[in-house]
């Protein structure tokens, strides 16, 4: 994986959802595209948000996409890494 950090992000929709601001998020969705180094997009089946698993060099990116979207939602961004990557850490602290 390299120096690249992946980041997973959640999102919540907040404020209003009527279909006037519905359609200003989906216009600007539609003019930004996917986030840059989107790996994957899940959506929650309740309909209240969703989750992004995105890598890059730094969290910058992640967070000027959010920005973009900042009054239609609210995002909880969270470095994490793959068990694989984390192994020699924990072999490390616990081995």
């Amino acid at each position: 994986m390299g120096n690249e950090m992946l980041i997973v992000t959640r999102y919540r929709f907040k404020g209003d959802q009527s279909p006037d601001s519905v359609k200003a998020l989906l216009a600007v969705f539609a003019e930004r595209g996917a986030a840059p180094g989107e790996i994957a997009h899940y959506v929650l089946a309740d309909g209240r948000g969703g989750f992004t698993i995105s890598e890059g060099d730094s969290i910058q990116d992640a967070y000027e996409d959010s920005l973009h979207y900042a009054q239609w939602m609210d995002f909880e961004m969270t470095p994490i890494q793959t068990i694989d990557d984390a192994m020699a850490t924990i072999a490390k602290v616990y081995g």
